[in-house]
Formats: structure tokens, C-alpha cells, sequence
């Protein structure tokens, strides 16, 4: 009886109220009770659409998920601020959560990764994206958008004035019919909030570890799945915040450098000497880098691949098995799993590494810079040209201007190649076509030529219309029929893919020009979950290795068929090894780095402690100086 009596008081108190007042305790209430469903909301997206993953998060980890709800409150007040009008904050903010968190569901189904703040470093190529999207999907997208619209419309024309969530000044003067004075009280305390609240979050120390006491968590450097898993898609976006500035390292200076610079190019001096000169013999140089291209028989520290997702249809790539057999060959472990290919494409074409940038270098960093380092530069030095070719849109990543800085002087895009024939109705040119056009420019008569292809069949995504049939049937359980059809496409994809590089051997073998081939798959397609997802690392291992070799078509005496798994940083300097090709002083520090971390990614460490040696401090600092530092290394 004494709570229904307290509860009629505080009605009665309420009534008494101004207008004014009114509207604005009644808006800050219903802008908290948005906040906290809004933050559920967007939890609920972040994990799929999963009710249940979702639910766990609030009750597993409330003081995370009411921190986030905090954020969340606090853009609506900036909004409320702004717009005016509760409701339409509300509105607004629920169609962006629709549309980050479906750009966000996308990435998970190809990358069973979440979105990053570098992401939307790709705005500009969103005509490009846009051919890697569902329509179904999308029009689901804005079906719901227009129903928010709606339901706000509903609710401001409806609602507001019942719930006294309209502002009910009537004064001729226009600042005070506003409240443009309050207005801008709420706008500047709930910025100043924001910023203040979440500045442990938005500088942190980038420690692999790093504990939040007060949340009772911990940030996760070294897997953004996890640290968004724990803390939440807003905090984990905004921890990611920090990526896109490159802070100096304490110990970073002209006086280091220049004796790294010094003590290498003495290395090169002398161990030069006894190696050869690619230049001398005229010999073209050929970096493939084939997307999603994939060996599905990989074997990795006692696991087999084939053993999660066996197949019938015999072998898919003999091609490359031939190849195996008779050329320097090993294993690639890619930086990222269904995706990443240009931040793979910067590691293995400059051999610096992406490891302490933790960024999209081509978007992010290469565009603001002179030149960058890499084998275009190196080899243009001994006379060579050098072009890249890629059968998409060159805009896609700033191809057209990172790929300019790294030296390659000429790029051949889709709208540029002679050749574009298409697997079936698949909307990539395929590789039989990508090997052609390099042919050609191998023929065009330069003696020396250094070429950088990008291919594109095998990327996602993998509809069942592309093929009318597919000779590899999926023959595991635990996996839906979908997806199943999806790796079906993947796998009949991969076996065109292979003979099409039988076939560009074949052609190889029969030019007069000497060419040595780089070949490497950057990543595999993103659909083995039940391998990524393993509890076992060894198991989770195998999505991540994709085969490469170096060929050459003409005879070499190799010290070595059996090349080491290494990441894409050390895929060039591996090649000048096998071939005893003299190298500048950077890649003589890459025999250091290459020899005692030859693999140098993330998910490889897996949370073990990462100690840094003397050699990683120098790569470190080095590629700072090179990518954001004041370039005092001189090749």
C-alpha cells in the first residue's frame, strides 16, 4: 500500500511540474531506457542475430554491457541535442546500428572477423564492395530502415505529446522556443562525458593483455574477436581507434638508424660478392599472388585438413602437387583468414610487416607517402620495368596509388586487360585470363621486367550458379547444406585455378626469355568453421597455411626444394635466397628477422607472451622510420 501511495506522490509532483521541466525529465528517462535497449540491440547483431550468446553477454558481464549502455546514452543526449526531438534520436541512432552492424555481419560470414575502424578506411571504393554483397541482404537492410523510420514517425506523431516528450514552449523568441541554451549544455556535457569516460579506452597501452579493473575485464590485443566478445562492439571499436595513428617509439632515432643502415649495407657488401646479379642474365621476375588460392590436403603438426572437411572427386590441385615436386616449395602462413589480401599483398611485396602497424597500410598509410620500399623499387635500380596487373577495379584498397609508390609504374586493371573471360557466370576474370595478360607483357619485348599479379577468381563469394556442376562433392558432417555448396563452388574453383597455372607453366617452359615465378595463395576462402573455430591451435592453423614455390624455366643448381613456412614478409627475401640473387641491405636484416621469427602474424602467438629480441627491435624500428618515421634508412 505504501509503495502504490509513494508511487501516486511522485506522479502528483510530477504533474505539478512546468511544461518545461517536464519534457525534459521525461526525455532524459526515455533516452535511458533507449540506451539500454539499443545497446542489447546492438550485442544481439554483433553476435549474429544469436539470442542466446547475446543474452549471456548482459548477464555474464553486466558492468560491461551497462558501460557501453552509458555510451550509448550519451550519444543520444548529443543527439537530443542536436535533432531536438527524443524520438528521432532514437530513430536515427537505431538505423545506424542496423546499417554498421550489418557491414559488420558481412565481414563475419567471409572473415569470422568484426568490424574495425580501418574498415571504413574503404569507403571510397564502396562501388567496388558493393559487387561482393548479397542483394537479399541488402534489401532485407533497407526493408528495416524504412520500418524504423516508420515506427519513429508512428512514435513522434502518436507518443510524444502523451509522454511529454514534446517541447511545449511557445515563446516568440527563437532561442528560448528551443531551448537552444539547454540544448547546448546537454550537447557540451555529453561530449565532454564521452570523451573523458572512454579515454582509457581509446588510448590504450596495446599490451597483448591489459586489465580494466573497474569492468572487471581486460583488453585483448592480439584477437579482436575476443576483445569485442569481452568488452563489448563499442568498446572494442573504439579500443581499435588507436590503430589509426602510429604513435613514435621511444627508442626510435637518426643515430640508430643510420647504424642499422650502415652495419647492413657492410652485410651487403661483402656477402654480395658471392652472388649473382639477376640483371646480368636478363631474368624477368613474376610475383602471383592468387587470391584464395588454397592446397585443401594441407598438413600442419600431425593434423590434416582433409580429415574436417573430406571430399570425393579425387585431387583438387595435381597441378600444383606436380610443381611441388620439382621446384622450391613450402607453405605461407597468411596474416589473416578470409580476407586481409592487400594488407598480405603489402607484407609480401615491401617484406615489411603489418605485425606493429595493425592497419590497412594501402589505405591507411602508403597513399600519404613518397615512395616505399619494395622488390619494383629494388630491381628498377638494376634497369628492370615494372607493372602490376589486377582483373578487378584499381581503386579497390588505393591500388592505383599504393602500388604507384611501391614502383610499379604501370597497372592493368580489368578495364585495361585483353583478356577477361569469366568462370561460368561468375563476376571475377578468371585466371586463365590474368596469365594471359601476364604472357603478353612478358612478351612485350623489355628484357628485364618485374610484375606483380593479383588474381581474382577464387574470391568470395561462392554461389552454386557459377558452376553447372562440380566435380568435388563435401562429404563431412556438421556442416549445413549451404555452406557445403558454398565450398563445393570454392573447391571446383580452386581445381580451375590449378590448371590454369599448369597451363601459364606450360607456356613458361616454352619462352625464350628466363622468368622465375613467385607463386603464393594469400589466404583460404572464410568458410571452415569447424577448423577455425577448433579448440585446438594446430587445427585452427590449417585455414591459415596456403602453399607457394618459386619456379624458374630455366635450369638452377638449388641448394634446397624445401622451403620454410614463413608469413608473407619474408616471401620475396626467400626467393633471392633460393636463387643466391645479391639483395640491398634491408633484406639482409630480413635474414636475421626471417631466421629467428619466420612467422610473424597474430593468431600465431595465440596469446602466448611475445617476447622482443634485439633483431624484431631493429625490424620494429625500421619499418616505423620507413612508414612513419622520417626515413633516415637509405637504400
Amino acid at each position: 500500500m505504501k509503495k502504490v501511495k509513494t508511487k501516486l506522490n511522485f506522479v502528483r509532483r510530477f504533474k505539478k511540474l512546468s511544461p518545461k521541466k517536464r519534457y525534459v525529465i521525461s526525455s532524459l528517462f526515455f533516452l535511458f531506457i533507449a540506451a539500454i535497449f539499443l545497446t542489447w540491440f546492438l550485442e544481439y547483431r554483433y553476435f549474429v542475430n544469436d539470442m542466446w550468446f547475446d543474452w549471456n553477454f548482459v548477464f555474464t558481464r553486466p558492468r560491461i554491457f551497462f558501460f557501453n549502455a552509458v555510451l550509448v546514452y550519451l550519444l543520444l543526449l548529443a543527439l537530443w541535442s542536436i535533432l531536438g526531438r527524443p524520438s528521432f534520436s532514437v530513430g536515427l541512432t537505431w538505423i545506424a546500428i542496423i546499417i554498421i552492424t550489418y557491414i559488420h555481419i558481412n565481414k563475419v560470414a567471409t572473415r569470422a572477423y568484426p568490424l574495425l575502424p580501418e574498415d571504413f578506411q574503404l569507403a571510397g571504393a564502396a562501388n567496388s564492395l558493393s559487387r561482393f554483397i548479397d542483394l537479399v541482404p541488402f534489401v532485407k537492410l533497407a526493408l528495416a530502415c524504412v520500418i524504423v523510420v516508420i515506427i519513429t514517425t508512428i512514435f513522434a506523431v502518436k507518443a510524444e505529446q502523451k509522454l511529454c516528450l514534446r517541447n511545449p514552449s511557445h515563446s516568440k523568441k527563437f532561442l528560448k522556443r528551443h531551448m537552444i541554451g539547454l540544448r547546448l549544455v546537454v550537447l557540451a556535457l555529453s561530449v565532454l562525458g564521452f570523451m573523458n569516460i572512454t579515454e582509457f579506452v581509446r588510448h590504450n597501452s596495446g599490451e597483448r593483455y591489459e586489465d580494466i579493473p573497474f569492468l572487471k575485464s581486460r583488453f585483448i590485443a592480439w584477437n579482436q574477436t575476443w576483445n569485442y566478445n569481452d568488452n563489448g562492439f563499442i568498446l572494442g571499436f573504439l579500443y581499435n581507434l588507436q590503430k589509426l595513428n602510429i604513435t613514435e617509439p621511444e627508442d626510435y632515432s637518426e643515430e640508430y638508424i643510420s647504424m642499422l643502415n650502415e652495419h647492413y649495407g657492410n652485410i651487403a657488401k661483402t656477402k654480395n660478392e658471392s652472388r649473382k646479379n639477376p640483371a646480368d642474365d636478363d631474368i624477368s621476375v613474376v610475383v602471383i599472388l592468387n587470391e584464395s588460392f588454397f592446397d585443401p590436403s594441407v598438413e600442419w603438426q600431425g593434423q590434416k585438413f582433409e580429415d574436417y572437411y573430406p571430399h570425393s572427386g579425387g585431387e583438387i590441385t595435381p597441378n600444383l602437387r606436380k610443381i611441388q615436386s620439382k621446384y622450391p616449395s613450402g607453405y605461407m602462413y597468411s596474416i589473416d583468414y578470409g580476407g586481409g589480401t592487400a594488407n598480405i599483398e603489402f607484407e609480401a611485396l615491401t617484406g615489411l610487416s603489418d605485425y606493429w602497424l595493425n592497419t590497412v597500410p594501402y589505405t591507411a598509410i602508403v597513399p600519404k607517402l613518397n615512395r616505399v620500399p619494395s622488390i619494383a623499387n629494388m630491381l628498377k635500380n638494376e634497369g628492370y620495368t615494372a607493372s602490376a596487373i589486377h582483373p578487378f577495379n584499381g581503386g579497390m584498397y588505393k591500388r592505383n596509388i599504393s602500388l604507384k609508390k611501391e614502383g610499379f609504374d604501370d597497372f592493368i586493371t580489368e578495364m585495361e586487360m585483353d583478356y577477361t573471360d569469366h568462370e561460368g557466370d561468375s563476376e571475377y576474370v578468371n585466371d586463365r585470363s590474368a596469365y594471359r595478360q601476364t604472357l603478353k607483357e612478358l612478351e612485350s619485348g623489355n628484357k628485364r621486367q618485374v610484375i606483380a599479379l593479383i588474381t581474382m577468381q577464387n574470391h568470395t563469394p561462392y554461389p552454386s550458379s557459377i558452376y553447372e556442376h562440380t566435380d568435388y562433392k563435401v562429404t563431412g558432417d556438421n556442416i549445413d547444406e549451404q555452406r557445403r555448396q558454398e565450398i563445393e563452388t570454392y573447391y571446383q574453383s580452386l581445381h580451375n585455378s590449378d590448371a590454369y597455372l599448369g597451363e601459364f607453366i606450360d607456356s613458361l617452359e616454352h619462352m625464350d626469355k628466363k622468368v622465375v615465378v613467385l607463386y603464393f595463395g594469400d589466404h583460404s576462402a572464410g568458410l571452415f568453421d569447424n577448423v577455425n573455430e577448433n579448440d585446438n591451435k594446430n587445427v585452427r592453423d590449417l585455414a591459415r597455411l596456403t602453399p607457394y614455390f618459386v619456379y624458374s624455366n630455366f635450369d638452377v643448381n638449388y641448394k634446397t626444394k624445401d622451403l620454410p613456412t614463413t608469413t608473407p614478409n619474408c616471401m620475396v627475401n626467400t626467393m633471392f635466397n633460393t636463387m643466391n640473387w645479391q639483395k640491398n641491405a634491408r633484406h639482409y636484416l630480413l635474414d636475421d628477422v626471417c631466421s629467428e621469427e619466420p612467422i610473424l602474424a597474430q593468431t600465431y602467438f595465440d596469446g602466448r607472451d611475445f617476447t622482443e629480441t634485439e633483431t624484431l627491435r631493429k625490424y620494429r624500428l625500421l619499418i616505423y622510420d620507413l612508414m612513419s618515421g622520417s626515413g633516415y634508412w637509405k637504400e
